[in-house]
């Protein structure tokens, strides 16, 4: 019995690789998957534990309050405090000193 296609059988049998060459291509897939697997997880750990460590700086550096920028603008220039705001990472502080002047002192964070 022929087969209808004959060059078609020739070519399909021509493009299986051998089966040496398969368990070696899967063994490479999986060693490659592997350490995928592995080292994801590291890496993962490693970014966290730097998020980590910027995260308390960052917390620190948001712990000054109004009072506190206010405290320190009052020991630097001394006078009365009359307002404090917001401004970026820090804060503004107007001063009314003992000379009767009006001053503002940026505090940084």
């Amino acid at each position: 019995m022929s087969r209808p296609f004959p060059r078609l059988a020739q070519l399909h049998a021509h493009a299986r690789p051998d089966p040496s060459r398969r368990r070696r291509l899967l063994a490479a897939f999986c060693l490659i998957l592997a350490a995928l697997a592995l080292t994801t997880p590291a890496l993962s750990e490693a970014r966290q534990g730097q998020r980590d460590e910027r995260r308390p700086q960052a917390q620190q550096e948001a712990r000054l309050s109004p009072q506190q920028a206010a405290a320190r603008a009052q020991a630097s220039h001394g006078g009365k405090v009359l307002k404090v705001t917001r401004q970026g990472k820090g804060y503004r502080v107007r001063l009314l000193l003992d000379s009767g002047r009006v001053v503002t002192v940026t505090v940084k964070d």
